[in-house]
């Protein structure tokens, strides 16, 4: 029986070991808490088991119980016994609220099991009368603890999921048989003690280890079930939020064209030849006004806003969502005055006045509207109803126009200004101005490439007024790769001038990120113009790598791989949150104008910047805020460990003449700043 009873102990550990290892494997690849939790609490376990081995090895032998070494392994195989059971407990915890543990408790978890190891080695072990009790506080209090840990983690796992996933399942009631068989031992070691039960306990431990045998093998297929149901179902969530977002609309949220055409391609199949639909397209009024008086993140915080407007009162339609710029778009069931009525209340409904940042605004909203038949060609459809807009916006707008055959066009359209525009890339008519990013009021860390449009007879322009128009010809990509190119071209001569401010932000787009080809496009241009890629910080939206979030998640990792820093633009304002801030390739997160220039919710702001900023140093990752405007800002931002400062209270955009006077000057108040530190 001592033979058999051996061998079980070594195979016992040797399995615990195996499910530990591959539960760690998992947990390497997948990168999971609960897995490392899992495996530690099997490799606690194979531990406990060997130190069994070794301890009834001892006695064997005739080792005193007050041997060192016999005390030594005695204090070590309990600790790990007690420590199995809290990895079990916390690793289930775990993955069941997804959540982590703490350092600080499982230094805690730590401390507490070798106090309860010390206290059980040290119990009675010169007693030679002691043994009965020593052997409960050894053998039959860990039976009795790990009993009725796995029968509340099984409880616990019921309460929070009363209708698990098979993995769940095995795993639940692997935890109830293990941990009724275990509690029922521990109860017996106790009954035996102090109440002169009977001899059942005897007769059961030998096979105790034939039953754990088998019961581990079962637990630990469960959690590798449960583990590879967990990630399907991640997988399937990732892969339904590709889906939305492939019908989204990355800025305002709303069904995009994809959804749209969707929409109508599942209409046709089930309506009726003669069943009509009413298209009405909604635009701003002088909107590039807009965008050239306010800045172009603030047209997008209309637009946000103006898409929450809709959604709230086209619920119930049949569809609406934005299709581009300023272009909404809903459908209305029938055609005739009905439904004419409704697209222009609607209209005066969107052109109540706006609130942003503490101010109003009044805009007004036009609209185009037509009726088509199921058999129609929805694409004519659709342009009469943007020639209806645009010809309600060039009759002076705050109108709802029906499109009517022989309609045309207003004589002044944007054709010609789309000939200057191509026109414009061909003959290097754009120019860069720099914005400078700050560590303080006088050292400059780097400057951010801002693009103008030099035009030969309207003057300087600012983006506003020619990047949406640059985004719908598809022109982009032209215009990123001329723009990123010359910014480490003007890196070349600073770096003569300052070499630690010689460092330029660029920003990309969408379209460039989703192409792919600017990361070779980089590398070429910094081996051309022997530029470091570390000088190059690439600078991207939220909402941009969320146009495609696999290929623009790809495309940011090869170009951090290259040597490029990555900083997130306009934090807080997009798709932000934690899961985001965690696993996008970024170096710098820049924080939205919005955290400072919100007077309304100022002390709000204050309290998100105190809580984010220190996750975002943990994270490793650089904080810059942006849209400093005054010094009463700018001192509040100090005390918070900012790292780099922009706004126009610092500086406006300014032209290269300018910028390299700058870093002339940061240079020397650097070096002032050295010298009055020796």
């Amino acid at each position: 029986m001592n033979v058999t009873f051996f061998a079980t102990l070594l195979v016992q550990s040797i399995s615990a070991l195996l499910i530990g290892w591959l539960l760690h494997y998992y947990a390497r690849i997948y990168q999971r808490k609960y897995l490392f939790y899992w495996a530690y609490s099997f490799y606690g376990l194979a531990v406990f088991l060997s130190g069994s081995f070794l301890g009834l090895a001892s006695v064997q032998l005739g080792m005193s119980p007050t041997s060192p070494w016999r005390m030594l392994n005695l204090f070590l195989f309990t600790t790990a016994g007690y420590l199995q059971i809290a990895f079990l407990v916390i690793g289930t915890t775990s993955l069941v609220k997804d959540t982590d543990i703490k350092k600080r408790t499982m230094w805690r978890i730590w401390v507490i099991c070798m106090v309860i190891a010390l206290t059980v080695t040290l119990f009675k072990n010169w007693d030679p009368d002691g043994a009965g009790l020593r052997y409960i506080t050894r053998i039959g209090l860990r039976y009795f603890t790990a009993g009725l840990a796995c029968l509340g983690t099984a409880i616990y796992i019921l309460r929070n999921d009363p209708n698990p996933i098979i993995g769940k399942k095995l795993v639940t009631i692997g935890f109830f048989i293990y941990g009724f068989e275990m509690s029922f031992l521990g109860w017996l070691t106790f009954e035996r003690q102090f109440m002169g039960g009977s001899e059942l306990l005897g007769y059961l431990v030998p096979y105790h280890g034939l039953f754990e045998l088998i019961l581990y093998p079962m637990i630990g297929i469960g959690l590798i079930v449960w583990l590879l149901e967990v990630e399907r179902n991640r997988s399937q969530k990732v892969v339904e939020q590709l889906q939305h977002l492939n019908l989204s609309d990355g800025l305002t949220g709303l069904p995009n064209q994809a959804a749209l055409n969707q929409y109508l391609q599942q209409w046709t199949q089930v309506a009726e030849p003669k069943d009509t639909m009413t298209l009405a397209l909604f635009g701003v009024d002088k909107m590039s006004r807009f965008n050239v008086g306010e800045g172009f993140k603030k047209g997008d915080q209309l637009l946000i806003a103006l898409g929450k407007r809709i959604e709230m009162l086209c619920t119930g339609q049949p569809f609406y969502g934005r299709m581009y710029g300023d272009v909404f778009v809903l459908l209305i069931s029938g055609s005739g005055n009905n439904q004419t009525n409704k697209v222009n209340n609607l209209r005066k409904q969107l052109s109540r006045p706006f609130k942003l940042a503490g101010k109003t605004y009044h805009l007004e909203v036009s609209s185009g509207a037509v009726s088509f038949t199921a058999e129609q060609d929805f694409e004519v459809a659709y342009n009469q109803a943007n020639q209806a807009l645009q010809s309600a916006k060039f009759l002076g707008g705050k109108q709802s126009l029906s499109y009517r055959k022989n309609m045309t066009l207003p004589d002044k359209t944007d054709l010609s200004f789309e000939n200057e525009l191509r026109t414009a890339l061909k003959n290097k008519q754009f120019i860069l101005h720099y914005q400078p990013i700050w560590l303080n009021k006088s050292s400059i860390i780097c400057f951010e490439a801002l693009i103008r449009w030099q035009h030969p007879t309207q003057g300087l322009l600012q983006p506003a007024a020619f990047l949406s128009l640059v985004q719908q010809l598809g022109l982009m990509v032209e215009l990123d790769y001329w723009v990123t190119e010359e910014a480490i071209k003007q890196v070349k001569k600073w770096r003569k001038i300052n070499p630690d401010a010689a460092k330029v932000t660029v920003n990309l787009s969408a379209d460039t990120i989703q192409h792919g080809g600017i990361v070779e496009h980089i590398k070429q241009c910094s081996l051309k113009h022997q530029v470091t890629t570390g000088h190059i910080t690439a600078e991207i939206t939220e909402n941009t790598v969320m146009h495609n979030l696999e290929s623009g998640t790809n495309t940011l990792n090869e170009l951090r791989q290259l040597g490029l820093n990555i900083a997130i633009d306009d934090f807080g304002t997009g798709y932000s949150s934690l899961n985001y801030l965690r696993t996008f390739p970024s170096d710098v997160i820049k924080f939205d104008r919005s955290f400072v220039g919100d007077s309304q919710n100022h002390n709000i702001n204050q309290e998100i910047l105190k809580a984010l900023i220190p996750l975002c140093h943990q994270l490793q990752k650089k904080v810059v805020v942006e849209g400093i405007e005054n010094q009463a800002q700018f001192q509040q931002l100090e005390h918070l460990q900012v790292d780099g400062f922009q706004g126009y209270y610092l500086c406006y955009p300014v032209a290269v003449e300018e910028a390299t006077k700058m870093l002339t000057m940061s240079k020397k108040s650097m070096l002032k700043a050295m010298l009055q530190g020796r």
